[in-house]
């Protein structure tokens, strides 16, 4: 595993956008994390949030449920993208490759794709062919969530959401029509019911983060803020979209009636969840590799 992270480490650095990131890496980690530091502490401020306001059971049914059946879900994708290459990822790879994937996402490079791309690897996928679908998959998610948000605003009373739905599913349908050439329509039709389930889930998880901080906002509303954490990851110079995820969550809560700093602290909760579960599952594979 170590050999075809390596390789495709290599083969992802060579790029000369990605070169140019690395050289600014320790600017934009510092950025990131005074933008999530500082955005923490206005919205814990703004809020007046106290201890006592904060509720266990939905941040603890986010912890032990949602964000590991999150992680089940993205090893399952991971197992289509596999199968795309006509290859068979084992499902205690798989789920151990997307933990440390999860973990690996804050580093400053690309590090979620390059531990799925070493996965593919693996199995016996060549260098290019793996980056190839661990990219289009990535730009498949981006479209889905970005139309399922604007339906969201759509909901809400926004009319103009229509055009960025219009948008994002012009751009799933043209990704889903490239992976259909090699993939064909029964493995298509799966990769993109599970991105379906996907954006579901991570409703979810992003929902009992807002219920956990005891923020009253409905679940339409919540379905707004989903597209934060793709879109914010998608800037990959600055490590797991640092600080982007919650800032972009708190641009969109002019739009509906969330209060920003809401949606800003809702969201970096909903990031420490994850990367709890993530770095848990991790840990215990690791564990159990040496035992």
């Amino acid at each position: 595993m170590i050999r075809h992270l390596t390789s495709f480490a290599r083969f992802v650095t060579s790029n000369p956008a990605i070169v140019w990131m690395r050289g600014q890496k320790a600017l934009m980690r510092a950025l990131g994390i005074l933008v999530l530091v500082g955005g923490v502490t206005w919205s814990v401020n703004s809020l007046d949030l106290k201890p006592e306001a904060l509720t266990l059971r939905p941040f603890l049914l986010n912890l032990l449920i949602a964000a590991p059946l999150n992680l089940l879900v993205a090893a399952y994708t991971l197992q289509l993208s596999a199968q795309v290459l006509d290859r068979d990822l084992p499902n205690r790879g798989a789920v151990g490759a997307v933990a440390r994937a999860n973990v690996a996402e804050l580093l400053p490079l690309p590090g979620g794709a390059l531990v799925r791309g070493a996965a593919l690897m693996s199995v016996g996928a060549g260098l290019a062919e793996s980056a190839r679908i661990v990219t289009i998959t990535a730009i498949l998610t981006l479209c889905m969530t970005v139309a399922f948000s604007a339906m969201a605003l759509v909901m809400l009373g926004r009319p103009l959401g229509w055009i960025v739905v219009g948008a994002g599913l012009i751009g799933a349908v043209g990704v889903l029509t490239v992976i259909g050439r090699q993939a064909g329509v029964v493995l298509t039709a799966k990769l993109f019911a599970i991105r379906l389930v996907t954006i579901a889930v991570g409703l979810t998880t992003l929902f009992l983060s807002f219920q956990a901080l005891g923020a009253q906002i409905s679940l339409t509303e919540v379905a707004l803020f989903v597209v934060s954490t793709t879109l914010g990851s998608s800037v990959s110079i600055v490590p797991a979209g640092l600080g982007v995820n919650e800032a972009i969550a708190a641009g969109l809560a002019a739009m509906v009636t969330a209060p920003p700093a809401a949606a800003f602290l809702a969201v970096a909760l909903n990031r420490a969840i994850g990367l709890l579960a993530g770095a848990a599952i991790a840990a215990g594979f690791s564990f159990w590799r040496k035992t």
